[in-house]
């Protein structure tokens, strides 16, 4: 934390910053989390997402609360969505040079991780008013009210974001050939 507020001059914005990071840094951790499943590259996207806004805290210290942390629920997706996506290209990069050679299967569950990989994939590709909100009711366990409140929507928007990001994951799950079970 001393790295951002290095960053800020004026002591009443320290405090401001150094209250803003205390009470949102678990949080996003957490939501970064589900994302990235490794608790290195979780702290790197948390690390970036408060660089970012610190870097910025002039444009950003006048939102009010909800605003702020609707801002660094996106931000910190955003980091974890660019980790994940370089770590991704890495692996299938890896994958290429390892050639016909025997790859050992440790997961035990391997279909079943390929198809949540697949539904994860397809939450990202979504509009981010659609991934938002599945990503804060299915990988953080929001309430919808929780949620409208993160988002600075009404809870009737937020049930009606959820029902059309369901029926659109539902036609591309089906467009790959995988149907309710």
């Amino acid at each position: 934390m001393l790295l951002f507020l290095a960053m800020i001059d004026d002591p009443d914005e320290k405090k401001q910053f150094e209250d803003i990071y205390l009470s949102n840094r678990e949080f996003m951790y957490r939501y970064a989390f589900r994302i990235l499943q490794d608790e290195a590259s979780t702290e790197d996207a948390v690390h970036d997402a408060f660089l970012s806004f610190a870097k910025n805290f002039e444009k950003y210290k006048s939102m009010d609360c909800n605003q702020t942390r609707s801002f660094l629920i996106i931000t910190v997706r955003n980091a974890a969505f660019k980790i994940y996506n370089k770590r991704k290209r890495e692996t299938a990069t890896d994958d290429f040079f390892l050639g016909d050679e025997e790859v050992p299967d440790i997961a035990v569950n391997t279909e079943q991780k390929d198809v949540k990989r697949i539904l994860f994939d397809m939450v990202k590709s979504l509009d981010s008013k659609y991934a938002d909100v599945i990503m804060l009711f299915y990988y953080c366990n929001l309430s919808v009210n929780q949620i409208a409140e993160q988002l600075d929507l009404t809870p009737e928007n937020v049930k009606v974001r959820l029902h059309r990001a369901r029926s659109l994951l539902k036609s591309k799950l089906e467009g790959v050939g995988i149907s309710e079970g």
